[in-house]
């Protein structure tokens, strides 16, 4: 027999949960735009939520911005290592990657 506690909860809140289980299921409505709760994030979920969240959208595309279009120095984190051999190395790389192109 249902209760009038269950009733009300499920009428007024849309939670439905059997008291055999330890799961309780929220009605939502699937509005198409970006991912459902507890669903995989596809590249399309992620693209939505970069452009329609501002703050997303600084720190993934500003900041990439900034620090490509100014470029940076790399410095080695061990002592005694030639700070600029090491920079000129890691500079041709990133060429070779062509990691301007890629990360803006």
């Amino acid at each position: 027999m249902v209760s009038v506690r269950q009733l009300l909860a499920q009428k007024l809140f849309g939670i439905h949960s059997l008291p055999s289980q330890t799961q309780a299921e929220i009605q939502r409505v699937y509005t198409g735009l970006g991912a459902e709760f507890g669903q995989p994030l596809t590249y399309d979920n992620i693209t939505f939520a970069i452009k329609r969240e501002p703050v997303a959208h600084r720190i993934v595309f500003a900041v990439a911005h900034d620090i490509f279009d100014n470029w940076f120095n790399v410095e080695p984190l061990e002592e005694g290592v030639d700070k600029e051999k090491f920079n000129e190395a890691v500079q041709k790389v990133l060429l070779l990657l062509n990691a301007k192109d890629v990360f803006t």
